[in-house]
Parts: C-alpha cells; sequence; structure tokens
C-alpha cells in the first residue's frame, strides 16, 4: 500500500500540468519577399507550472536540414514571458520560406511543441474602395431593410456591379459614376441617401476643354489681325 501511495504524489504534480503552445497564424502563413516575418505563439499553463526553455527550429517543406533557430533559457536576467513567444525574421527571402517549430519546456521536462508552414506571397492583396449603405433605427420592424443602389439614376445588381452579399457595400472599382443613390426599403418605409462625386463626368471634362480651345483661338486669331493691321497702317500701306 505505501508503495502505491508513493506512486501516486510522484505522479500526482504531472496530474496538474497541461503546457501546450499554439500559433496565433494556426497552420498556414503567407509572407512577400522582402517584407518582415513575426511568429507570434501564446502559452497555457497552470498557476504551478513555470516555462524553463522555449526552441524555435526551421527546416523546409520538404523536411529537410532542420535548423535551430534561437534558444532561450529561463534565468534572473533573462526570464521568459509566459504570455508568449515571439520570433521575427526580418527582410526574408527565399530561403527563409518553410516550416518553423516551436518547443517549450516546462519546469518538469515535459515539451510541447508546435509548427507553422511558412509561404511565399507571390501577389499582393487588392485593395478596393465601397460605399457603404447603413441604417440607424432604433424601432421595431417585422423584415429586414433591404437595400438597393443606383449610379447615376441606373439601379445597378451583381450582374452590373460588385456589391456584398448583403448588398449594403457597393464596392466602387473600375465603375464610372458621378451620384451613387442608396435606397433602403422596410415596413418602416423607405430612405433615400446620395453621394456626388466632386469630378465630372469624362463627357462633361471633354465637351467643356473643346469649348474653351475653340475660345482661345478666335482670341488668339482676333489679336493677329488687328497686331497686322497697326502694322500695315502705321508704313502707310492702309489708308481710311
Amino acid at each position: 500500500m505505501e508503495t502505491w501511495h508513493i506512486l501516486v504524489w510522484r505522479i500526482l504534480p504531472y496530474l496538474h500540468q497541461c503546457l501546450s503552445v499554439h500559433f496565433q497564424n494556426k497552420d498556414l502563413l503567407y509572407v512577400a519577399l522582402g517584407r518582415d516575418l513575426v511568429l507570434q505563439t501564446q502559452f497555457q499553463i497552470t498557476p504551478t507550472e513555470k516555462i524553463i526553455m522555449v526552441i524555435w527550429d526551421y527546416k523546409t517543406e520538404k523536411g529537410q536540414g532542420q535548423v535551430r533557430l534561437a534558444e532561450n533559457q529561463d534565468s534572473p536576467g533573462n526570464p521568459i514571458d509566459q504570455r508568449g513567444a515571439l520570433l521575427r525574421v526580418e527582410n526574408i527571402n527565399s530561403s527563409n520560406y518553410g516550416v518553423y517549430i516551436i518547443t517549450v519546456t516546462n519546469q518538469m521536462g515535459y515539451e510541447e511543441a508546435a509548427k507553422i508552414l511558412v509561404r511565399e506571397s507571390v501577389a499582393a492583396p487588392v485593395a478596393s474602395l465601397s460605399l457603404q449603405c447603413e441604417v440607424a433605427n432604433d424601432r421595431a420592424q417585422w423584415d429586414s431593410p433591404v437595400v438597393s443602389w443606383l449610379v447615376d439614376g441606373v439601379e445597378v445588381s451583381n450582374q452590373t456591379a460588385n456589391l456584398s452579399a448583403d448588398g449594403r457595400n457597393l464596392y466602387m472599382s473600375g465603375m464610372k459614376g458621378h451620384n451613387y443613390t442608396c435606397l433602403v426599403n422596410s415596413s418602416l418605409g423607405t430612405s433615400v441617401t446620395h453621394y456626388i462625386t466632386d469630378s465630372p463626368t469624362p463627357s462633361q471634362s471633354h465637351q467643356s476643354c473643346e469649348t474653351w480651345c475653340v475660345v482661345i483661338l478666335v482670341i488668339v486669331i482676333i489679336i493677329i489681325i488687328v497686331i497686322i493691321i497697326v502694322i500695315l497702317k502705321k508704313y502707310g500701306c492702309l489708308s481710311w
């Protein structure tokens, strides 16, 4: 019986350990060449546990050539942050893509590891500008508001414009318009709002340019004619 008691007391500390580690970015991360790579992890431990060592390793995606990147041991002058561990690689190149592995060890010698695959981002994300139609309402209603959009007085749809799934966002990429109108219909009534751009439409700009060009040309011709008449009159070529 005494042997069982001793065995239980020796095992009991391990039963209270729940060391774990995970990446905030799950299992896959994309980074472009020349950018900084930041890998952030989170530790989970019990109040009685203590992280005494954190090790970072790297290997290729095919599992070749594992390399030790960092090894941090707990000491009075270099305490390990138990809220997480961070690895930063600046200005990454093609040799930095692969699998990153973190291994943490507690004071009982128990280890836990996590890994993440880092691949090259070959295309930058596409930015888009959108108009959002929001309805401020504090009154109860039985139905949901239905949003529709008009561009220069013409109603648009998913076939003619880039709309969000709920229709509240109109993405303006590739669109040419001057007056954007949002209509919201529900059992409470209809609400309309407008967004008007400052820039004129291309046809208006072209027409305005043509008009000013003609006016300037006429003025220049008149000035030239007046100068010629003055010169001819001065030298007696003209008399009246």
